[in-house]
């Protein structure tokens, strides 16, 4: 945008903002000028005292169309950046959406406001109170300078670190402003890592805000925190009011803390019965991480600010591929005869499913490519003794690596077992006395969905594996509400972790 364009815009929307006079705002045509994204504009705030800067990405169709409205989304960035930092050296988010928006994305209006090291909450003192700017002065500035739907149900916020523990806790203190909200990789702890936490680290990033400065052990939860701590408000007593709003977060795997709070805040929820969506992926603390999560985010967004009620996810290709199994039902690979060194087998480990369902399984373990010589061996666990079982079903293979794959109950016997493998896989799997200690001689890889009734099986064996430095891959992945596909998805989920 050419300078006398925003100058323009900006006193048109100081004065509609300021007249309160209901006046459609009136938005000049920048015609040849206009550009997408504008950086560093700026509202004045009377309530922090100083100006707030934010950046701003518009519709393709803004100026072409100009009687059209669009839905919001605010983009929160983490503790260190700026307002410039989702289009910065490091994310790039316009690209992804535009991007998107080439897939079939509604177009939208992205909001990229300063957020400073406020994890966009009031500090406890009420010296800085930023939520409190965010929700009275930025969203009606931002209502009233663009043609935005300046209603809830058609405006949403994601942040990634520091900003999704701000866009958690701006939509869970205001569920009368947001329809949807997106945490990435949320920035914040269960007590227990709080009370660990160094003590400059805890004042710096939280103490200041949230009391407890200078504080150590349970004196840093404090009655404020707890005000603003997701743990303390998914609570039953709050449940009809915060489901009125959809939520929807995800952390990486390779996550040195984070994963561990926000994979106990999927677990409280479950066990509250919140709706919600939560997604685990390979990955740590970075923009590569947060720009993939977009890819479900930002039209999770879409479908319910254009009227949705339900939504279900992106498609997951089940990659189920048509081979040719042995009498016995076994997959073995066209190098596995032939190549005497180097076999793998991975035991496909159900508890007494029906023949259709287990050939099904079989295929989807196998890759499309046949690059090392491998077979896939079906067992039931249900008949005789397991250690025997095993022994029977590979008898004859001469294999060098063993693996196993463990669907549904089968889990419990596997896991009970798991001296026997050199690779553990668990797909939808029930586990059973998960010690608070593993060997670090064993790979663990494990998936289930947000729905799955391992969600607390999966969580202690996470916190377990991280615990003992066990080398593991953690996945969760949505629900497709059929047993058998979950079960598949979260093979093929697996299957670039495959020891083949």
């Amino acid at each position: 945008m050419n300078r006398s364009f925003l100058c323009i815009l900006t006193l048109l929307a100081f004065v509609s903002a300021c007249s309160c006079n209901g006046q459609e705002p009136v938005v000049p045509d920048p015609g040849e000028n206009f550009q997408r994204y504008t950086t560093d504009l700026s509202i004045d705030s009377k309530i922090l005292g100083r100006k707030v800067n934010y950046s701003i990405t518009l519709p393709k169709s803004y100026v072409s169309n100009k009687e059209r409205r669009y839905p919001v989304v605010y983009m929160l960035h983490g503790i260190g950046d700026d307002n410039n930092s989702w289009n910065g050296n490091w994310l790039h988010g316009n690209d992804k959406i535009f991007a998107l928006e080439g897939s079939g994305l509604s177009e939208m209006i992205y909001v990229y406001p300063q957020g400073f090291t406020t994890y966009y909450c009031n500090y406890y003192t009420g010296a800085f109170n930023y939520m409190d700017m965010f929700v009275e002065e930025l969203i009606p500035y931002i209502d009233a300078t663009y043609r935005t739907i300046a209603d809830r149900n058609h405006r949403s916020v994601t942040g990634y670190s520091m900003g999704g523990f701000g866009a958690m806790a701006l939509a869970s203190k205001h569920p009368e402003t947001f329809l949807c909200c997106a945490p990435l990789s949320m920035s914040f702890r269960t007590d227990d890592q709080y009370m660990a936490e160094s003590q400059s680290g805890w004042d710096k990033q939280w103490g200041e805000i949230f009391g407890g400065k200078g504080q150590s052990g349970e004196a840093r939860i404090t009655p404020y925190y707890m005000e603003h701590c997701p743990y303390y408000q998914f609570i039953p007593e709050n449940k009809a009011t915060l489901e009125k709003v959809h939520w929807f977060f995800t952390c990486g795997d390779d996550e040195e803390q984070l994963l561990i709070a926000n994979d106990t805040l999927h677990i409280q929820l479950r066990d509250y019965g919140f709706e919600h969506e939560f997604r685990v992926d390979d990955g740590a603390h970075t923009s590569k991480y947060w720009l993939n999560a977009l890819g479900e985010v930002l039209p999770m967004f879409d479908f319910y600010m254009s009227g949705g009620s339900q939504w279900p996810g992106l498609d997951i290709n089940h990659n189920v591929p048509d081979v040719q199994l042995e009498s016995s039902g076994a997959f073995v690979s066209e190098r596995y005869n032939s190549e005497p060194d180097g076999r793998i087998v991975m035991v496909l480990a159900h508890d007494g499913l029906d023949d259709n369902t287990v050939k099904t399984l079989t295929k989807a373990m196998v890759r499309e490519y046949s690059l090392k010589p491998y077979a896939v061996i079906p067992m039931d666990v249900s008949k005789g003794v397991f250690a025997e079982t095993l022994s029977e079903a590979v008898n004859g293979y001469n294999y060098q690596t063993l693996g196993v794959m463990a669907v549904g109950e089968a889990g419990k016997k596997v896991f009970a077992n798991r001296k026997l493998f050199n690779c553990l896989y668990f797909a939808e799997a029930l586990l059973e006395d998960v010690p608070a200690q593993l060997s670090g001689d064993q790979k663990y890889c494990f998936c289930c969905t947000d729905e799955s009734a391992s969600y607390k099986d999966f969580g202690a064996l996470y916190r377990t594996c991280k615990r003992s430095g066990a080398a593991f891959e953690y996945r969760v992945i949505n629900s497709v509400s059929d047993s058998e596909k979950d079960i598949i998805n979260c093979i093929h989920t697996l299957q670039n972790t495959f020891i083949y």
